[in-house]
């Protein structure tokens, strides 16, 4: 099977507190993009294979694509194995959700290639264990996730265009986790979740970018931005050149603008003097 493995942005990510199981409770709306890997997923005989054409990402046991084939088989019982292939074109650690895409697309495509074994709330519990964006991008479409991503929704959104920015670099998300509980010790930082899907929509539709901005709050945006301040500046342009509204999409290091219908001018040539590759998107 040849498969779409969708990026995926954040609109809005609220973060809050640690929870005790290590996890933060977060909130957020994830919408699948055109922007894609492709994977292709083929039965074999026994063991479980996984390459990829880029050098950023690793083949093998370390790349979560085998780690969702290894968890598919031991829940369905299957003893049979696969061959995984991964065409890169979502950008490693930008925070659009690759390495999650090609689990949860993995987690689909065997599901379907062994006759359905696994219902989709059994395959959403196996994309829990592997990341907290695997069980929204096995939805198909744009949800309102919460807890550590576990609780979802399908929700309706209008297409939306975007323009991604894309800097050459990665923000660990580790490091993001850490540096917000950091500022948080000093009693900076706790917002409070904003995330509405009939706000945003309400909101796109009236062309509100005021009420637009408010939705698409990330808490990752202050302790990224400072430092990395080339990410702050990029949302800056993509304001200044029009946009109904920026944002960082998870923890980064990708910032994305929603363009208008009128009023918006290309800023690609601007952020381009300024270090950022830009592509052209659009949510599914």
């Amino acid at each position: 099977m040849v498969l779409s493995a969708p990026a995926k942005v954040n609109l809005g990510l609220w973060v809050g507190r640690k929870r005790p199981d290590g996890y933060h409770e977060i909130a957020t709306i994830i919408a699948p993009t055109e922007l894609a890997d492709t994977v292709n997923v083929g039965r074999a005989r026994s063991g479980i294979e996984v390459t990829c054409d880029s050098t950023e990402v690793p083949s093998g046991p370390a790349n979560l694509a085998h780690k969702a084939a290894e968890a598919f088989f031991r829940t369905a019982r299957v003893n049979d194995g696969c061959r995984i292939r991964i065409r890169k074109r979502i950008p490693v650690g930008g925070g659009l959700g690759g390495g999650s895409s090609n689990a949860a697309t993995v987690l689909a495509g065997l599901n379907l290639i062994f006759g359905k074994p696994l219902c989709p709330r059994r395959l959403r519990l196996i994309g829990a264990s592997l990341g907290s964006d695997v069980p929204a991008l096995l939805a198909g479409g744009p949800c309102i996730v919460r807890g550590r991503g576990e609780k979802l929704r399908r929700i309706r959104l209008p297409g939306l265009d975007l323009l991604l920015c894309l800097p050459g670099f990665a923000v660990p998300t580790a490091w993001a986790y850490a540096e917000l509980d950091r500022r948080r010790g000093t009693g900076q930082g706790l917002t409070r979740p904003v995330v509405s899907p009939k706000i945003l929509r309400a909101a796109i539709k009236r062309d509100e970018p005021d009420k637009v901005a408010a939705q698409l709050r990330n808490s990752f945006e202050p302790v990224v931005f400072r430092r990395h301040p080339a990410l702050g500046l990029a949302k800056e342009l993509l304001l200044r050149h029009g946009a109904l509204a920026a944002s960082l999409s998870g923890s980064g290091s990708t910032v994305y603008g929603l363009a208008r219908a009128k009023g918006w001018k290309d800023p690609m040539a601007a952020l381009a003097r300024n270090g950022f590759h830009c592509v052209r998107t659009r949510t599914r």
